[in-house]
């Protein structure tokens, strides 16, 4: 068994040039409660396919687990060193489970690692993908800078009734700093940080596979 163990924490500085990939943006006060609701997604692009993909090497993913506190559509902010505030009326487009799957699901499919990445249980696979997202939260402590934080785990495995085996697992970390602590700047935030993150994960992946090929 051949496991590889990392946990990272990755900190960015917001580029506002780049700020894309999510509905409501621009308004500086949309902090306060104006009474509409503003809804936002989290769409990132690793740009061009590869250029060639490996053969036989199905990956399954699983729906990405949300971590408890984070689960709901509505955004959350930390406002103390164990208190969290949702933001009312800043909600996530679709549901955050669903988000981040298609996300990923896109993304590894670009990648040429896999020779197909599917999330359907009924085809065979010969590797399956379980993440977890652990943190996902805008930092408004008054003694901390603000901060979009995302935090998700990675854990791949052999696929089989009776042999599940650990292939490889990872943390990841990543905190952007953003001007302030908004619904808009959080998520601009979050995209840049999974962009980040997806890209570092497809590295550790091709770095894990490039050890294991004869």
């Amino acid at each position: 068994m051949s496991i590889k163990v990392i946990y990272r924490s990755i900190s960015l500085i917001l580029a506002l040039s780049l700020l894309t990939g999510c509905f409501g943006l621009g308004s500086k006060d949309d902090n306060k409660d104006d009474g509409r609701s503003h809804f936002y997604v989290i769409d990132v692009d690793r740009g061009s396919m590869a250029n060639s993909f490996v053969k036989d090497r199905v990956l399954r993913i699983q729906p990405i687990r949300i971590s408890p506190h984070f689960r709901g559509q509505t955004l959350v902010f930390k406002i103390g060193d164990n208190e969290f505030q949702a933001q009312a009326n800043h909600q996530f487009f679709s549901d955050p489970q669903d988000m981040f799957t298609e996300q990923l699901k896109r993304w590894l499919q670009k990648s040429g690692l896999f020779s197909q990445v599917i999330i359907d249980e009924n085809i065979p696979a010969d590797m399956v993908l379980e993440t977890a997202v652990t943190a996902l939260y805008g930092d408004k402590r008054d003694e901390f800078s603000p901060q979009s934080v995302l935090e998700m785990q990675f854990f791949l495995t052999t696929s089989g009734e009776n042999t599940n085996q650990t292939l490889f697992q990872t943390g990841l970390r990543i905190d952007i700093n953003i001007d302030e602590t908004t619904p808009s700047n959080v998520v601009k935030g979050w995209k840049q940080g999974l962009e980040e993150l997806l890209a570092t994960v497809e590295d550790d992946f091709r770095d894990y596979f490039s050890k294991r090929s004869p």
